[in-house]
């Protein structure tokens, strides 16, 4: 298997073979997502299709990443542990290290070269830089110079992307503060379990969240161009 997407394919055949193991979780996956991000698809009578896609597809990533399902262990770290036994070792060890090294972030785009699929990222929380190997992210052409919210994993030494949700921000990189997505906000006081969630499921909150603080503002667009 060439390191380059390697990681992105790996979880997409695990997710696949997940799906009678996290059956029985789902229910309760389903209402703590609801209850920290509260989706305002939810509320609509007539939502339409990219709404779902959008909540859909923030659910899963956090369900498979994030959520603990037995012993405290993410869906994806207990399969490594006791993967299927027609699971090449291969993909068990790229999976390994996706499970130990993945992480979600905003990244401001410095540089990407659509012949290689590699992106110069800086992490704008922490100012790290990173070379990712992020095929969707060079594709798409209009994603430039702005910010990208996504996960990344290292595999045999190289970054690359690794999730399903991409969220970008054609504003320029900021300094982040309390009022940045996906922070600690000052109203936040008033759930103080806020300061318990993952960056990941803040951010989503603030971006479909029926109080989100960036939710007027957000925008499905389906698909590279």
């Amino acid at each position: 298997m060439e390191t380059g997407g390697s990681a992105l394919r790996a979880v997409e055949l695990a997710v696949k073979r997940m799906h009678d193991s996290l059956d029985g979780m789902l229910d309760e996956a389903s209402g703590e997502f609801d209850s920290c991000v509260d989706p305002a698809v939810c509320y609509e009578p007539s939502p339409t299709e990219s709404d779902l896609v959008v909540a859909s597809m923030c659910y899963f990533e956090w369900l498979v990443f994030e959520r603990p399902m037995r012993e405290g262990k993410t869906p994806l770290q207990v399969l490594v542990d006791d993967p299927p036994e027609d699971f090449p070792a291969q993909m068990v060890d790229v999976l390994r290290q996706v499970a130990q090294t993945q992480f979600f972030s905003r990244f401001a785009i410095e540089k990407k070269d659509l012949q290689t699929c590699m992106a110069n990222l800086v992490d704008v929380r922490t100012g790290q830089g990173y070379e990712v190997f992020a095929r969707h992210l060079c594709e798409v052409d209009r994603w430039k110079e702005g910010t990208i919210g996504m996960r990344i994993a290292c595999v045999d030494g190289l970054w690359q992307d690794t999730g399903k949700v991409s969220l970008y921000d054609r504003c320029p990189p900021r300094p982040v503060d309390e009022n940045s997505a996906g922070e600690i906000h000052p109203g936040d006081i008033e759930l103080p379990e806020a300061a318990q969630r993952s960056y990941y499921l803040r951010l989503v909150r603030d971006l479909i969240g029926v109080d989100g603080r960036f939710r007027s503002s957000a925008r499905y667009v389906g698909g590279p161009v």
